[in-house]
């Protein structure tokens, strides 16, 4: 027998890794504009402790336990802001180099002791390539990946797998006994580290040290000798455990949401009884992927003894009992089953978690699920040829990539996506909160307030309801109204921040500036690193001429986003206001750094350059405001006087007819071009411009009237 081809064997390998990244680029490419949805607004867009990468115990003290995840949007942050693109490439890498860590484990246990002699592992190539294809192109999989915050999922399953792939190859190699067996000691050290990575992705990755001694025992148990790597392993890897729960606020799993206010009576046995029912709608996912959702409704289950709960004890009780039977025959398929089972246990088990079921907590199960399904078709499928195997598995890969870029399209935008929500769950209420939040968005206020008059009829103590309904009426001008909105979200949950600062910002429309101050201090309070809090009370402060205290709030909302250009800017108008041009003039060329298109920033370095007499510096500010926002009348307004200070009253009367055909009741302007008209003695033409100044309510200088008055000969 001859040695085998190393050419062929690097060929069909690469063969193989090209179909899966092909494949997989081609059914998420419709995914990479998808907006931010559902928790990314909390956990990316208003989450000011990711926004400075150089301050890393800013990302511990939001969530320790999924450090490694927002370390990633950390970078997403600080090399593409909020470019949504960028972090959908991130997850679609994630992605394809999961597929690849499937593939690789796959080939590596059809090299173990247990199954390497089994006529399985001559198709060994196909098979793994057919595992990696149906895990990347399953349409359970769009949860993980196109909702960019569930990259927690599949960032702790990549490191996941490696980790227990890096272990294997490490195994493997410390049994070859040929010349590469001293290399075997790198990968095992690769192998702590990628489960440490994991331990601090996502909470799932708990169960990798009971993965690694089931894996033993599968694959490795023939040999009969004492494997000090495995239970080093575990010594190594489970501390690591209690110090991610621990570095919590409790010893619950940080990461995943607790149960709401509404369900907050469940207990540990009743949100197990729920997860037998739960667990068979997910292996109806992923047999039959149809009917897919973002939230579902699913009932708590409340005794054992319930058909439905029942039920689903006794299927899930066989199959697990088939894959204890099917061991020594089928190992790969007895392997994929109780993959299936232990990887869901930290999210389906006796922990209750406020939502008890997600689609994106398949993400790691459906490595054993994929395993499943192709050995299985291969037990029944592949006789004297491969043929009828290869074409089963080519088309049900097919089905899935189709369902997959058709979900896609599902997540295109927050109102494609919550429609469909509203439609698969109609007795739900987030679901209508959610579509009411886009219609909103979308300026149309009467479906919003439809939408949300609808969840909180399905349930009356959804602060969340009460108060987007509370911002859709202050929108409309229904201030009362909004205020008891705000008001009925803070009885239902008092610690709710940002219901006090939206009810601020009603009162301030009310002119109820004392209260308004109060709700803001109050929301501080409650969260000391609410940035908006401290920008609105800003404001408030500088309104009511209290500058030190508004530049206070700024800066404090500086230092929590850097990148807080209105901060910036309204911190440099209270320097203006103080007379400290030089620290206005540094506060607006910052806000303009982090956003050249900032057209009022432009403006208002302008003004402050022309107050320390920088003319041409303010000419070209103005100049720079006006290219942005072409019907920016302050801005040929300033330019106009800038030009009139320097004396060129052609350019200044220019801008002047420009402000005022933008704004035909800007009495400054009137005002100003008056004066230019008065010094080029075309007296008439100052009286009608200083009459109607006058008229919209411009005060005009007494000294500018008693001129006009002698120069002209004549009264008003």
């Amino acid at each position: 027998m001859g040695k085998p081809n190393r050419s062929n064997f690097l060929h069909s390998h690469v063969f193989c890794l090209i179909t899966l990244c092909f494949l997989g680029i081609i059914i998420y490419s419709n995914s990479l504009q998808v907006p931010f949805q559902f928790d990314d607004e909390y956990s990316i867009i208003k989450n000011f402790n990711i926004r400075n990468i150089y301050r890393p115990d800013l990302i511990w003290e939001f969530t320790p336990s999924r450090f490694i995840t927002y370390l990633t949007v950390a970078l997403n942050y600080h090399f593409h802001g909020l470019n949504v693109f960028d972090y959908h490439l991130f997850n679609s890498v994630v992605h394809l180099v999961s597929a690849i860590m499937v593939w690789w484990l796959t080939l590596l246990t059809l090299s173990s002791p247990a199954i390497k002699d089994h006529k399985t592992a001559q198709s060994a190539s196909l098979i793994a390539t057919f595992v990696g294809v149906v895990f990347i192109a399953h349409p359970i999989q769009t949860e993980g990946v196109t909702y960019i915050i569930q990259r927690a999922a599949s960032l702790a399953t990549l490191f996941y797998v490696a980790s227990l792939s890096l272990y294997v190859k490490s195994r493997l190699l410390e049994e070859s006994g040929n010349e590469v067996r001293e290399r075997h000691f790198y990968y095992y050290i690769a192998s702590l580290i990628t489960a440490f990575l994991a331990m601090f992705t996502k909470e799932i990755a708990i169960t990798l040290p009971l993965m690694v001694l089931l894996y033993e025992f599968y694959f490795f148990r023939m040999r009969k000798q004492n494997n000090w790597k495995c239970y080093m392993f575990v010594i190594l890897i489970l501390p690591i455990i209690p110090l991610t729960m621990l570095t919590t606020a409790s010893l619950k799993f940080s990461g995943m949401r607790m149960v709401a206010p509404a369900i907050s009576n469940v207990s540990a046995w009743r949100y197990l009884l729920t997860q037998f029912q739960v667990i068979i709608t997910y292996l109806r996912l992923l047999f039959m992927p149809l009917n897919q959702n973002l939230d579902y409704d699913y009932p708590l289950a409340t005794h054992l003894f319930e058909f439905h709960t029942l039920s689903s004890f006794f299927i899930l009780a066989l199959i697990f009992i088939m894959a204890i039977r099917s061991f020594r025959k089928y190992r790969l398929i007895s392997f994929g089953i109780i993959w299936f089972f232990l990887t869901l246990l930290p999210e389906s088990s006796i922990i209750p978690i406020k939502d008890v079921i997600f689609e994106h907590r398949l993400y790691l199960p459906m490595v054993g699920f994929s395993l499943f399904l192709v050995s299985t078709l291969y037990v029944f499928l592949a006789g004297k040829t491969l043929r009828p195997l290869a074409i089963t598995l080519f088309i049900l890969v097919t089905i899935y990539s189709v369902l997959t870029y058709r979900r896609n399209m599902v997540w295109k935008d927050s109102f494609t996506l919550w429609n469909d929500a509203v439609h698969k769950s109609p007795n739900k209420s987030r679901p209508y909160n959610s579509r009411g939040l886009e219609y909103s968005n979308r300026g149309n206020f009467d479906q919003a307030l439809s939408d949300y008059n609808k969840a909180i009829q399905l349930n009356p103590n959804y602060a969340y309801a009460y108060n987007n309904r509370g911002n859709t009426r202050n929108t409309k001008g229904d201030f009362n109204q909004a205020i008891s909105d705000y008001t009925k979200a803070i009885e239902i949950n008092p610690n709710f921040a940002e219901a006090y600062n939206n009810r601020g910002v009603a009162y301030g429309s009310k002119g109820y500036f004392d209260k308004e101050i109060s709700d803001y201090t109050k929301a501080i309070e409650i969260n000391p690193n609410f940035t908006e809090a401290y920008y609105n009370r800003g404001v408030v402060y500088y309104s009511k001429g209290s500058f030190d205290q508004a530049i206070s709030d700024y800066t404090k909302a500086i230092q929590l986003n850097p990148r807080y250009t209105d901060a910036y800017n309204n911190r440099g108008n209270t320097y203006n206001t103080k007379g400290d041009f030089s620290q206005a003039i540094s506060d607006y060329t910052k806000a303009i750094e982090i956003d050249p298109n900032f057209a009022e920033a432009y403006y208002n370095r302008g003004t402050a350059y022309g107050i320390k007499g920088n003319f041409d510096q303010a000419i070209a500010d103005y100049t720079k405001a006006i290219q942005l926002n072409p019907n920016f009348a302050k801005a040929y307004n300033k330019r106009g006087l800038a030009y009139y200070r320097k004396g060129n009253f052609d350019q200044a009367l220019s801008d002047y007819n420009k402000a005022l055909e933008i704004d035909s009741k800007y009495a400054e302007t009137y005002n100003n071009r008056g004066v230019v008209y008065f010094l080029d003695k075309d007296y008439d033409k100052a009286w009608q411009d200083v009459n109607k100044a006058e008229e919209l309510g411009y005060k005009i200088h007494p000294e500018f009237l008693e001129q006009l008055k002698t120069a002209s000969g004549r009264e008003k």
